[in-house]
Formats: C-alpha cells, structure tokens, sequence
C-alpha cells in the first residue's frame, strides 16, 4: 500500500523550479519512512493512471530510483524530457552504478544525487560518479553544514547544481543561502518565518468588507454597486472568471453575472484568493499560494469520499477551513484576529486551533496527506472504508486543479 505525492523544489526567488515526486509506503519498525526507489506499479501510475501532466504541469521532475531499477528494461518507460532521476543515497558505492550511469547518460538520462548525508568521505565517494551528475540535493537536516557548504561549493563551480533539502527552520535555510546555495526543498519554505504586520492594507480591508456583504441579506444590486466602485478588483475578479480555471461556455460580461452564477459564498471566497493573489503578486508561483488550492481541493475530496453526497454547505465549509488554516501566512497577520475580523462561526475556529470536530479531523488528515504521511492517514481511511487507490486519485487531481490555477495566475 503507497501514496504517491509531491513536494516543491524553489529558487531564492522562492517560486517552483521542479517537483520531487513522492511515493510513501507505511513505515518500517523503527517508525521512519524510507526513500524507496520508484518501482513498475508506481510507474505505470504515474504515467498511464494518473498522467505526467497532471502530476507535474509545466515543470520536470525528480524521481526517486537505484540500481537494480537502473539495470531494469522498464527505464525506458520514463519520459527522458520531463524527469531527472535521482539516485538513492545506498546505490552509491555500489560498483555496478559507474557503467550504468555511463550508457544511460550517453542515451540522454540525466541524473542527480537524492538527499546526500555529507560527510567527510562524501568527496571520494562522488568522485567516479560527478561526470554524470547534473544536481545534487543535500540532506541539509543530517549534513555538517561547514563540511556539505564546502562540498556544495566545490560542485557549483565545476556546474553541478545543488539543491538544500529537509530544510525545516529559517535558520537554515538562511545558513545554506549564505553559502550560496540557491536552490531549496522541505515542509518549511511553504510558510514564511514570521509574521510581518497586524493590519492589512485598504484594498485588502474593502475586500473584506464586500465579503462581508455577501454573506449578509444586502441585495445583489448593492454588492454589485460596492465592487464596481473597486476598479482594480472588479477587473481581476472579470478576469478571473473568464480565465481557463473555470471553462465557463461562454464569456462573463457583467459583475452581477459572477454574483449569479457563483453564488455568495463561493464569490466571497474567490475574493480572498484575488486578495492573496495580489499581496503575492511578485511570487506568483510562490508554494505557499499554490497550496492553498491544493488544500482546499483536498478538503473537498476527503469530504466527498467520508459522506458520499456531502451537500452544498458542507463542500463550502471545507473549502472555506482549507483556505483559513493557510491565508493569515500569506497576509502575514495574527491567525486569530484574522478569524474573527472574517466573523467565521466557533467551529471553524476550533477546526484550526484545536483540530475539533469533524472539520478539524479533515484539515487533520489533509496536512497528512500534503506531508506524505500514510501511517497517520490509514485510520481515517480504515474507518470510513476508503481505498488508498481514491486517495491517490483525489492527490492527483488536486494536484491538477494546482496547475490549472497556476497557468491562470500566470496569464493574468
């Protein structure tokens, strides 16, 4: 039983350069996952079940693999354009890896280290490997940073790229960026380090307040009046709506249209993505915004598979719990003040802060399911009688819906 999933690779910019493309089995005795090479079953998914555009949109990818996949017939499979193969910290001294390396690279492979534990040896150990390796990720959590920042050095000179992995505090990833190092990967780059103010702009506080009538008994008429004296966001929200994303048959004209076939609640929420899209304008791409569409979308699709024919209210609230457990990062406010300046209801709140309730169960499993976490989503999924096999399906096409929102980002 696995899970199959993907984790950002940035720039210094912080915007996506790649996707690592993550495959999870439950964990062995001592409780730890294993990077486990990718293997026939998850290749056929990836390629054929589930799509190479769907799991990784414009990007390429790295993919887990070692020696005994390498010497394998099915590498022939795999897309040489879209993947960088990435070879398990265990196949390296293996003396069989130099030939192999040899004729794949020479037929066009392309190849990186995965998640190297740098120590003193690491040098000697690479040294018969470097001329076909593109990129080399450093297990920044385990490394010596003195002794992987010299190997990282050295690399970049020579025109290897080096990627910081397991990067899980600012400290870190800091310290790496210092070495000059640009490239980075790990749960923490999805948030920043800190909050920057307790006030939002007036742009951000008219947005909410048109929020706020939307939710209230103010006509439509009046609605349509307050966004239409809001220039700038009533020509993003016209944009929007036209944009690929929503595939409307035919061009939106008029905002009191989108009032009509949204609806309140879905127009109200669109307009806090609008607002994150704008504070973020610079980052576009910036993992963190994307994630609030992955969240969201995998918060709806857990709810579908728990109750089957969830109705129009409850798709709306985990939507609405999958955005506001991630905006008051991007806003960079208090989380706490934000909920309530939005009047959300106790149970939302307590969704967020002390993971209550049904709603707080999904938000739950939804952070497993982003951090590949099996072994803390198998309950969940034994007791609701759930396949893993729809698990990964909803993984995929969320991550879809992620790409879809990106392109669109980007054509605004």
């Amino acid at each position: 039983m696995g899970m199959i999933g993907r984790q950002a690779i940035i720039g210094s910019d912080k915007n996506i350069c790649w996707y690592d493309i993550l495959y999870r089995q439950e964990r062995d005795d001592q409780g730890i996952y294993s990077d486990i090479s990718i293997t026939a079953s998850v290749l056929d998914q990836l390629l054929h079940t589930f799509g190479i555009e769907r799991v990784l949109g414009s990007y390429k990818g790295f993919l887990k693999v070692d020696t005994a996949f390498l010497s394998n017939d099915l590498i022939g499979a795999i897309p040489k354009e879209r993947f960088v193969l990435s070879l398990l910290e265990q196949s390296l001294r293996d003396k069989s890896l130099p030939p192999l390396l040899e004729r794949l690279h020479a037929q066009g492979y392309r190849f990186a280290i995965n998640d190297l534990f740098v120590k003193p040896d690491a040098a000697s150990i690479l040294k018969p490997l470097l001329r076909y390796i593109d990129t080399l990720k450093i297990d920044a959590l385990r490394s010596n940073p003195a002794l992987a920042l010299k190997l990282a050095q050295a690399l970049q000179h020579r025109g290897t790229t080096v990627i910081a992995s397991k990067i899980e505090n600012d400290a870190l990833m800091q310290q790496y960026q210092n070495g000059g190092v640009r490239y980075f990967q790990g749960y923490y780059i999805e948030r920043p380090s800190d909050m920057e103010s307790d006030s939002l702009s007036s742009d951000q506080e008219s947005i909410l307040q048109i929020r706020a009538q939307l939710q209230s008994d103010e006509s439509v008429e009046t609605i349509v009046s307050a966004i239409e004296r809001h220039h700038v966001l009533a020509l993003q929200l016209m944009q929007f709506i036209n944009s690929s994303f929503f595939s409307f048959s035919r061009p939106i004209t008029s905002i009191a249209q989108i009032v009509t076939l949204l609806g309140r609640k879905p127009l109200g929420d669109w307009l806090l993505l609008i607002m994150l899209s704008k504070h973020n304008r610079k980052g576009l791409n910036h993992p963190l915004l994307l994630m609030v569409i992955n969240r969201t979308e995998i918060m709806q699709g857990l709810l579908r598979l728990r109750y089957k024919n969830p109705t129009r209210e409850m798709m709306h609230t985990a939507y609405l719990v999958g955005m506001l457990s991630l905006i008051h990062l991007l806003l960079g406010v208090d989380h706490r003040n934000f909920l309530r300046k939005l009047n959300v209801s106790s149970e939302i709140e307590e969704a967020m802060f002390e993971a209550q309730s049904s709603w707080g169960v999904l938000l739950t499993m939804t952070r497993s399911i982003e951090h590949a976490d099996l072994d803390a989503l198998l309950p969940f999924v034994h007791a609701y009688q759930i396949d893993i096999g729809q698990i990964n399906l909803l993984i995929v096409e969320a991550m879809e819906r992620v790409n879809r929102f990106e392109e669109m980002l980007q054509s605004l």
